[in-house]
């Protein structure tokens, strides 16, 4: 029977002429592989010049990253020109090259002196069509004597460009969007990342995100630079939606039924102008600082104990992004089931991304539903619900501040809930302020949660100058 060589299982073993002293080129495909992924693409690239062992070697990589700025950041502007489609030739060389079926993942960093939007749509068309990337960075490298010029980082690219069923990840750095036709068909996109990009209208934006329908997970740092026009981002699929928009935005509409994360970076568009239909997110009047707009980081969470630890952690490195130290600041609207342990826990890495900040406000939204606890059994909600009650520990740690707190939906009856607000108040964690919501209750229950609040105001507080009441 004879076998057919497939792409996608492991190379063939070849016979290569090896010198007896040569001990590390007698070592297996796998091993040597496994020495070349602790290298950087262009280090792996070097070593198929040691010997013929090692020509094919690094082909079989599963992720690429090439990065060419850092030879054009030390070439002379009067070799600019011939050394940037020298480099885009090797590239193209590079990515053709690779032997694997298909690539998880591939970085392009370029210079816009290196290719033209052809180069460029060749190595797009070469990593998804041929390589089946899963994950497609490109990145446009805008020389400074060439920044104040919008057309060296156009984007212009034919329909489809980016609708390859085996492509799943985009992100794009440092374009100018002109038409969303290259995101046309793009059911296949999970997620989609546009950063500092520029883009004319409201509309080409809009279009982009209405035919990604997808989309589990959007990151946006976007200037537009005509302000009239409405931004609408419609998709049930949506989980994460993170957004930075420096110019002003006549109108935002965000329709997501599933959207569990919101951060709001920088926006600016008018309180009212904001239209929000996610339930799972409670955005409050005084998110705004004012009727223009967030000008200060806000992140809405809706903890969940079904989140995926995978999802999880992609989603927290995204908001730990962009921050010096990777140390949020600003604030936090949060909704947690605070008798659920998986939601507790979550709910403490949230806040420790507040690691040398101080955080601004923290807004508490306890939800009803709380955790189930079967009959008979010692179940982890019920330790959580203990350790809760008696650990000592400060939480989410001792170094954690915030200056203002607001709780809504406290009930006064519940154990979890007062112990967590007593460790706030006596665990020197909140600074200045905590308010609590009672107006929106009936008279029966405000009454008991305001005799809740009274013994709060009777602990010991780690401020002396820390105020609590009622809204």
């Amino acid at each position: 029977m004879t076998l057919t060589a497939c792409p996608s299982l492991s190379p063939r073993k070849h016979q290569y002429p090896i010198d007896d002293h040569d001990l590390i080129s007698k070592l297996p495909d796998e091993l040597l592989q496994m020495i070349l992924s602790k290298l950087s693409t262009e280090e792996a690239v070097r070593t198929s010049l040691l010997a013929s062992r090692w020509e094919d070697v690094w082909k079989w990589r599963s992720h690429l990253v090439l990065d060419m700025n850092k030879v054009l950041d030390t070439t002379s502007y009067k070799d600019l020109r011939s050394v940037s489609f020298k480099l885009a030739r090797s590239m193209t060389k590079a990515i053709k090259n690779h032997h694997r079926g298909h690539l998880e993942s591939c970085i392009i960093h370029y210079d816009v002196l290196q290719c033209k939007n052809a180069t460029l749509q060749s190595w797009i068309y070469t990593s998804t069509r041929l390589k089946h990337t899963k994950s497609l960075t490109l990145t446009n490298h805008i020389p400074g004597f060439l920044r104040g010029y919008k057309g060296t980082s156009y984007l212009r690219l034919i329909p489809d460009t980016f609708s390859h069923h085996s492509l799943t990840s985009l992100s794009l750095c440092g374009f100018c969007l002109r038409t969303p036709r290259a995101f046309s068909n793009c059911e296949n996109l999970k997620t989609l990342k546009l950063l500092n990009m520029a883009i004319s209208q409201t509309s080409d934006l809009s279009g982009v995100l209405a035919a990604c329908t997808s989309l589990e997970v959007i990151v946006l740092q976007v200037s537009i630079f005509d302000q009239d026009g409405m931004l609408k981002i419609e998709n049930n699929n949506l989980k994460f939606l993170q957004v930075t928009f420096p110019y002003v935005i006549d109108r935002i509409e965000v329709y997501a039924t599933c959207l569990n994360v919101l951060d709001i970076r920088y926006i600016k568009c008018r309180r009212e102008n904001f239209i929000l239909a996610a339930p799972n997110i409670q955005v409050n009047e005084n998110a705004w600082a004012s009727d223009h707009g967030i000008h200060k980081p806000r992140l809405f969470y809706n903890v969940s104990s079904y989140l995926a630890q995978e999802e999880k952690n992609i989603w927290h490195e995204l908001l730990r992004s962009e921050f010096y130290d990777m140390s949020r600041d600003g604030s936090l609207s949060v909704s947690v089931d605070i008798t659920d342990p998986k939601e507790v826990e979550i709910l403490k890495e949230v806040l420790l991304m507040w690691a040398s900040n101080k955080m601004i406000e923290l807004e508490i939204f306890f939800k009803n539903k709380k955790a189930p606890r079967d009959e008979g059994e010692c179940s982890t909600n019920y330790m959580a619900h203990k350790n809760l009650l008696e650990d000592a520990k400060p939480f989410p740690n001792a170094a954690f501040r915030v200056y203002n707190v607001r709780l809504y939906n406290f009930d006064g009856s519940n154990e979890e809930e007062f112990a967590f607000a007593s460790r706030l108040v006596t665990q020197k964690t909140v600074v200045r302020k905590m308010m609590i919501e009672t107006s929106s209750f009936p008279p029966a229950k405000k009454l008991k949660v305001e005799a809740a609040v009274d013994k709060l105001m009777e602990l010991p507080k780690g401020y002396k100058r820390l105020r609590i009441e009622c809204f």
